[in-house]
């Protein structure tokens, strides 16, 4: 004698269900993705930040006949390296100053540019938000990019 109890239950019983567990699987997966490339890409922007710093400053260390000069080759070199923000519609600000005494120590004939580069990310994000205000993730309302170099003010 057989036994007519099977241990899956009919197709029919069981048709859509991979459509439904896709419909309740689908927006955690794509929150995930959404928090992967956002954050990602948030992290690339810092660091194309403070590299593009770290170039302005070394740009300061060159030979210039006075602070402005130094100041404006430091600026100049570093957004050159970011214009790839342009194209977002964002605009990189620069401030060269000379570096406190805590990041530079006081030395005769030396002297300290501080480069710093700021970026308005809740301005003009790299990814935009899902629904509007809806659904933000938490991003840093603005990143910096910051190098401090020392260079010698006598010849």
């Amino acid at each position: 004698m057989r036994d007519r109890h099977r241990a899956c239950p009919p197709r029919r019983q069981q048709a859509g269900a991979a459509a439904v567990e896709f419909a309740l699987l689908f927006p955690a997966f794509f929150l995930l993705f959404y928090g992967i490339i956002t954050y990602g890409l948030i992290f690339t922007a810092q660091q194309t930040l403070t590299l593009a710093a770290a170039e302005g400053a070394r740009a300061a260390v060159r030979y210039q006949k006075d602070e402005p000069s130094r100041r404006d080759l430091s600026c100049t070199t570093a957004l050159a390296l970011v214009q790839v923000f342009n194209q977002v519609g964002a605009s990189i600000t620069c401030s060269p100053q000379p570096a406190p005494a805590a990041k530079c120590p006081t030395v005769t004939g030396v002297g300290c540019i501080e480069v710093t580069l700021t970026y308005d990310y809740a301005e003009h994000p790299l990814v935009p938000h899902l629904l509007g205000s809806l659904l933000k993730l938490p991003t840093p309302p603005k990143l910096y990019g910051n190098a401090v170099a020392q260079y010698s003010t006598t010849l």
